[in-house]
């Protein structure tokens, strides 16, 4: 944080309490000179920090005075990196918290500010300490709502530092606080329940415990009394879609992943864009004939690299276009195969792509060699007779293999083979037809 950012924060903050202000008549016109003549004094820390100790020491007892120069003094040990004095400054600030000194409004206000400062100038450990001696005085003053918030942002620090026994300790004491005794869920805790759910969701992905995520998304799916933010639900959708990803379910990963991208959009997350990656990626696995890109929710996209880079990619399995496809990827690795995620599933996409293009040139024929069939795939032999074999098996191609000859023996009966055949009949016939009005004419 820059000075000029704590300079124009302060500013801010000087209008608010300036409005405050006006209703106050009790405080001493001195003590409230002297603490504006000590926010003028910022720029020079020790003389800042003396003018604000004397608005605390001229307050006979505790007063809102002596809690606002607490705070500023807070700030300015924070922007000189002097963390054991944040800490002693902060707990003397909450002191007046505990002594309901201040309003509760402003209270929680000057609370969350200071978590907000800390989370952004200090280091993960000292910001750790820092939720910790906040969640003790909020639960001793029973302000249960700003316990539960400061307790998920607590939770995402332990996630980014991947404290996971810690974490699962401190999800497992906020969920009981969404219960009843009898464990039922309180209704009017739905919403944070589901945020706690989207931390353990993305806890189980990082340690790959499967079952736990499936699990849990699930019961995320069974939470009716939520109005979450659209940005938590994006959240969960998006682990949903991985997890079906993970199981080879295309359609139920298509579905999960535009869910996600159209609740990220509507939180204006910039995790939309690689969601919408994810939804084309299904889309393309589960051989879907609707193009994702092509609705009205991603048209807006169109011109971001990373979508520009994917649409490409579309094109070329669209056209079953195996060169083309290899040197899509092989052009934009940064916005394709650098993402992990959809790095994984690169090798059942290319299968999925040769697949295609194979039942597409055996079509034609009733005899094929296969290695010209793995000539036109740029593959080898041997991988181009798996993928006829697999073909087969998927009851998608009609054909027995010599592999003492490398010939493919397509059956004739297939209604694909008719069709061609057909148009095949229909087109020579055209050909004859003209042939014989040329030479008539000529």
């Amino acid at each position: 944080m820059s000075d000029d950012d704590f300079m124009y924060e302060d500013e801010e903050e000087y209008e608010f309490e300036y409005e405050e202000d006006d209703g106050e008549g009790g405080e001493e016109v001195g003590v409230e000179n002297r603490y504006y003549n000590a926010k003028g004094l910022r720029e020079d820390f020790d003389a800042a920090i003396r003018e604000f100790q004397t608005v605390v020491d001229d307050s006979p007892s505790l007063t809102e005075w002596g809690f606002k120069a607490t705070k500023q003094m807070l700030k300015l040990c924070l922007r000189e990196g002097q963390f054991d004095q944040v800490l002693s400054y902060y707990e003397k600030m909450l002191d007046y918290v505990r002594q309901s000194i201040v309003a509760r409004n402003y209270a929680e206000k000057s609370i969350n500010n200071m978590l907000e400062r800390v989370s952004v100038a200090a280091t993960p450990e000292f910001v750790q300490r820092f939720h910790q001696i906040t969640l003790a005085v909020l639960k001793e003053t029973k302000n249960d709502r700003l316990w539960l918030r400061t307790s998920l942002r607590l939770a995402k620090i332990l996630l980014d530092q991947q404290e996971y026994p810690a974490l699962d300790t401190l999800l497992g004491e906020l969920r009981r606080e969404c219960e009843d005794d009898s464990g039922a869920v309180i209704l009017e805790r739905g919403t944070q329940l589901l945020e706690i759910h989207a931390m353990y969701l993305a806890m189980y992905a990082a340690r790959e415990e499967h079952k736990r995520l499936k699990d849990t998304y699930l019961q995320c799916m069974t939470i009716k009394s939520a109005i979450p933010h659209p940005r938590i639900m994006g959240f969960i959708r998006e682990c949903g879609g991985k997890m079906y990803m993970g199981e080879c379910n295309w359609e139920q990963a298509k579905a999960n992943f535009f869910d996600a991208f159209k609740n990220y959009d509507e939180a204006g997350s910039p995790q939309r864009v690689q969601v919408l990656k994810y939804l084309v990626l299904a889309s393309l696995l589960s051989e879907s004939e609707v193009n994702p890109l092509s609705g009205p929710e991603a048209m807006s996209y169109v011109n971001d690299p990373a979508i520009v880079a994917i649409t490409a990619l579309v094109a070329a399995f669209e056209s079953q276009d195996v060169v083309r496809f290899e040197h899509t990827l092989s052009q934009n690795t940064e916005h394709i195969q650098d993402d992990p995620f959809i790095a994984r599933y690169i090798a059942d996409l290319r299968r999925t792509l040769r697949m295609q293009a194979l039942e597409s040139a055996v079509l034609p024929y009733t005899r094929i060699r296969i290695d010209s069939l793995a000539k036109r795939l740029d593959i080898a032999p041997a991988d181009a007779e798996q993928l006829l074999v697999a073909l087969i098996l998927d009851k998608r191609l009609k054909a027995n293999i010599d592999q003492e000859q490398g010939i493919l023996a397509v059956e004739q009966d297939t209604a694909e083979h008719q069709q061609f055949e057909a148009l095949n009949k229909w087109a020579t016939n055209m050909e004859s037809l003209l042939r014989s009005a040329i030479a008539t004419i000529g």
